[in-house]
């Protein structure tokens, strides 16, 4: 941990300090400098990026970087870093007391990606030709904006890489691999901001800028209905395990032993941010269950049996009613199925089980196995892990028994 924290540190500070860098670079050798387009162009760049929208994962986006790259075109490299400095001070962020680290990482990622992208741009592009829409300049313009996307999102994904020892390529694709060809609007809109002011003023800036930051806020209230929606169910299956304190956390630990799954298996983050809802909520049907069966203290007869497998398919109805895990709510469903045909309700077998519910399985048996019951005292680790090997092939997915018995070994060892 301390050895990550060091390696972290070290490379925020080569960030920061290049950006710094090529900062004072173009302030040296460009020192055409636009007050008016610093004033404005900074203006609405500090609006855009107070607005800024989460991104799936970790990190946000925002128009601000249209901006930026409008007022490269319009005024050159100076005017633009300055104006992308101004963006950096994010008011949002500064409440939250983000620890001083973040705050000069992004000042460093968003001077060195823009600052790099204006120097190849101002040395490609001929500001002779009249014509704005030469096809030379406007490949220029596409090419610098994918360089800075490039630089800005790899630098990003670099410290969330060491940071949460995850995958670089897998944090890459699931938080910005879907904005590559959104790049393309970006620099379509970069033009069109640039071409109407040239003919046209500063009052067109407002014209053309207000309905990308107001468009950027419709999506932020998006994102927080969506995790206001997950937080108040959750809260639901938080109430649902505290009604039996011999599952309490029970759902938390779930997702959190099938989030490692998923990563050891190599899955992107989109997938294993899904599998990790899903998992949350895989005992959801339970609400309908009678509490008499939910809070039995002996083994259950046939009829309790009868009573509590009907909560899959509860789950999975209430499951599929959440839009963006309708697709996926089989997991919920088949969660108890098992690999040799056993399991309920529909005794599916092998690869007819989807991946995510065969991962919840395992992860479910695990909390289950090393949870007390009133039937009997929690398993050891050596037992349950004995007990995963004995069950492999034939309840449990082979592969996925294995990431999981590695996960715990790395855990039963202090490997973080």
């Amino acid at each position: 941990m301390e050895q990550r924290r060091l390696v972290l540190n070290i490379y925020i500070y080569i960030i920061f300090l290049a950006g710094i860098a090529v900062f004072t670079y173009i302030l040296l050798i460009y020192r055409d400098i636009s007050v008016l387009g610093v004033v404005l162009f900074g203006l609405l760049a500090f609006a855009a990026d107070n607005l800024s929208a989460p991104l799936p994962g970790t990190g946000s986006i925002s128009v601000s970087f249209i901006i930026a790259i409008a007022s490269l075109i319009l005024f050159g490299p100076s005017t633009a870093i300055i104006v992308t400095l101004i963006s950096f001070f994010n008011i949002r962020e500064f409440l939250k007391k983000l620890p001083y680290y973040k705050h000069i990482f992004n000042a460093g990622q968003y001077l060195l990606s823009i600052g790099m992208g204006s120097i190849i741009f101002e040395r490609l592009y001929n500001r002779e030709i009249t014509n704005f829409f030469n096809p030379i300049n406007v490949g220029i313009v596409f090419l610098t904006v994918y360089i800075c996307f490039f630089l800005n999102t790899m630098l990003t994904a670099g410290a969330i890489s060491i940071s949460e020892r995850k995958n670089f390529i897998n944090i890459w694709i699931y938080n910005y691999a879907w904005l590559i060809l959104f790049q393309i609007l970006l620099s379509t809109m970069s033009m069109f901001i640039s071409f109407l002011y040239n003919l046209y003023g500063p009052p067109t800036i407002i014209l053309t800028s207000l309905p990308l930051i107001i468009a950027q806020y419709a999506y932020i209230l998006r994102v927080k209905e969506r995790r206001a929606l997950i937080n108040s169910i959750l809260q639901i299956v938080k109430i649902i395990d505290a009604k039996d304190p011999y599952t309490a956390g029970h759902s938390v630990r779930v997702a959190e032993y099938a989030e490692k799954i998923g990563r050891k298996l190599g899955l992107n983050e989109y997938d294993v941010d899904l599998l990790k809802n899903l998992a949350n909520l895989h005992d959801i049907g339970k609400v309908q269950i009678d509490l008499s069966v939910l809070n039995k203290k002996g083994r259950f007869n046939d009829s309790d049996w009868a009573e509590m497998k009907k909560h899959p398919r509860v789950g999975y109805e209430i499951v599929r009613e959440i839009i963006f895990l309708k697709k996926y709510a089989s997991a919920v469903l088949y969660h108890h199925e098992r690999v040799d045909g056993s399991g309920y309700p529909e005794k599916i077998k092998g690869d007819g089980i989807p991946l995510f519910a065969r991962i919840i399985s395992v992860a479910d048996s695990y909390d289950a196995m090393t949870s007390d019951r009133p039937y009997r005292k929690a398993l050891t680790v050596d037992e349950a892990i004995k007990e995963l090997k004995r069950c492999a092939g034939n309840t449990f997915d082979e592969k996925i028994t294995a990431a999981m018995i590695e996960i715990i070994k790395e855990e039963s060892s202090g490997i973080s």
